[in-house]
């Protein structure tokens, strides 16, 4: 359980990191994905009134680092912000933004993994990866650990956060096909689920490998929040040939689970959790078969060390 039980499906980010803010105040926070409309900025938005260290705004597009920048600005105009530039489906650019951290900030205290986007066609990345399942795990695995490794700014512990979707319900990783060379792609679907189940088994991986360096990792679900992506993926359609209930949630609702894993000391016991809604909640049912379990941790650890070339 978090810290405030009462905290549930309608709560703020803002009450949550007023709740949680001696914890936010003087940390250096990196957040990937970030964007004029997404979630990561809202995030940022929520705790920039707490004092931090250093906010190090991360994303593919410079345009959209120097449009959150100034909207960080216009709200907290002393907050401190460092812009990155990183894409997510290129090994190589993920290097160079982890060399230009490791060189430039002396620590890392929490890493927001928060950038996704949802392929609708098959398309590969310079390193040959399906572009879902680059973007949402393995440019942030590498970059996860490019940064945990001996001389990297989190080398001494600190949180990652890997802000997972329901959609690791639906399906599996494709442990023989992961870049989908033999399966058919159809609208995306199945990619993009695998790469959401990719997010939670991280966390699970990270903290079984490095909970004794403390490194505490947690994977969430933001809930349905009418974002860019959110858009582009047609949740109507999809809650009718799924059958799901759709709730959506303002920005400021969808965030607040970021903030709780990101900063509530309560979870640290809990380490690899999934959250959503504030709250620590265990995965049962049907997919705890592939989202759960030290074997499949690894087994994915493995897989992702093979995509990027490099043993952690």
């Amino acid at each position: 359980m978090s810290s405030n039980a009462s905290w549930d499906i309608s709560t703020t980010s803002d009450e949550v990191a007023a709740a949680l803010s001696s914890h936010i105040k003087d940390k250096t926070v990196l957040v990937t994905g970030i964007s004029p409309d997404g979630l990561g900025l809202d995030f940022c938005r929520a705790i920039a009134s707490h004092s931090p260290k250093l906010i190090i705004l991360a994303a593919r597009n410079p345009s959209k680092i120097a449009a959150a920048e100034e909207y960080l600005r216009s709200l907290h105009p002393d907050v401190p912000l460092k812009p990155l530039q990183i894409d997510l489906c290129s090994l190589r650019s993920v290097r160079e933004a982890a060399a230009h951290v490791n060189e430039t900030v002396p620590r890392v205290d929490v890493l927001v993994n928060n950038a996704a986007m949802h392929a609708k066609e098959l398309v590969r990345t310079e390193d040959g990866l399906e572009t879902s399942f680059s973007t949402n795990h393995i440019g942030h695995f590498l970059l996860t650990n490019l940064l945990l490794k001996e001389g990297g700014a989190m080398r001494d512990g600190g949180r990652v956060v890997n802000v997972t979707s329901n959609s690791f319900r639906r399906g599996a990783i494709l442990w023989d096909d992961p870049s989908f060379l033999k399966t058919p792609f159809g609208e995306g679907w199945a990619a993009y689920s695998q790469s959401k189940t990719a997010n939670v088994l991280f966390s699970a991986a990270l903290a079984q490998r490095f909970g004794d360096r403390k490194v505490y990792s947690y994977s969430l679900h933001p809930g349905l929040i009418n974002t860019a992506m959110a858009k582009k993926m047609d949740m109507d359609n999809f809650s009718q040939r799924f059958n799901v209930t759709l709730h959506w949630k303002t920005f400021a609702q969808g965030t607040a689970t970021h903030v709780v894993a990101a900063f509530d000391p309560s979870l640290e016991p809990h380490n690899g959790a999934f959250l959503t809604d504030c709250q620590i909640k265990p995965i049962t049912g049907p997919e705890a078969e592939w989202a759960t379990g030290k074997e499949n941790a690894e087994r994915l650890w493995k897989l992702s060390e093979e995509l990027v070339g490099e043993k952690f």
